[in-house]
């Protein structure tokens, strides 16, 4: 039997995302919405050549996507990029790179008669602490989870509101953003908007009229 004539597979390597914090970042944001690249280069304080080939990185894994927003009556026309099919969350802390991160209270050090004595006691702590290390990944699981259906949820409001192109990235941007206020200066730095103070009431008008 040939092996080498056997249909590709694409397999998203996640460490190769993840092997890089500049590339884990930008995974991040666009998992939660799309992002032209000059904000990409801003946030990640970078070049927008060096952007670009953590772009490459990530579009190798079949993850990227690229669109062009039309320009209206807010926004200039844009390029933007996002995470397509998959999210993927970064919840780091210093240089330390985690999705789940189990810390356990050990008893203190024990004074052992010999190898077998420290090889056993610690092979007992080792399946006490991965059945913790389970429990918490497990609850941690659940949170992504339910972080990953409320974007996907947002995503496709957004989507079936009845905006414009530009509209609809405002509307993004004001339901994404951790900070209400960076809504108007990402729009004011990043796309041009020249009111964006305006354009968000103006956004947010419009939906609240399309629920009522």
């Amino acid at each position: 039997m040939n092996l080498s004539v056997r249909p590709p597979v694409i397999v998203v390597d996640i460490e190769e995302i993840a092997n890089s914090r500049v590339r884990l970042k930008i995974a991040n944001l666009l998992s939660s919405r799309p992002a032209t690249l000059s904000e990409l280069s801003a946030l990640t304080d970078m070049s927008v050549q060096g952007v670009l080939k953590h772009l490459g990185k990530i579009a190798a894994q079949g993850l990227l996507k690229e669109e062009n927003m039309k320009g209206g009556r807010y926004l200039r026309q844009r390029k933007l990029y996002s995470i397509d099919r998959r999210r993927i969350a970064d919840y780091s802390e210093g240089d330390l790179i985690v999705a789940t991160v189990g810390v356990s209270v050990r008893d203190a050090p024990r004074r052992v008669k010999d190898a077998y004595d420290e090889l056993d006691w610690l092979a007992k702590d080792i399946i006490i602490l991965r059945s913790r290390a389970r429990d918490l990944s497990h609850r941690m699981q659940r949170v992504l989870e339910e972080v990953t259906e409320d974007e996907a949820r947002i995503s496709s409001l957004v989507d079936g509101l009845a905006l414009a192109d530009d509209e609809k990235q405002i509307a993004y941007l004001i339901f994404t953003e951790d900070v209400p206020a960076r809504v108007a200066a990402i729009l004011r730095d990043y796309y041009g908007c020249t009111d964006p103070e305006g354009a968000v009431r103006a956004v947010m008008e419009k939906i609240r009229v399309t629920k009522d």
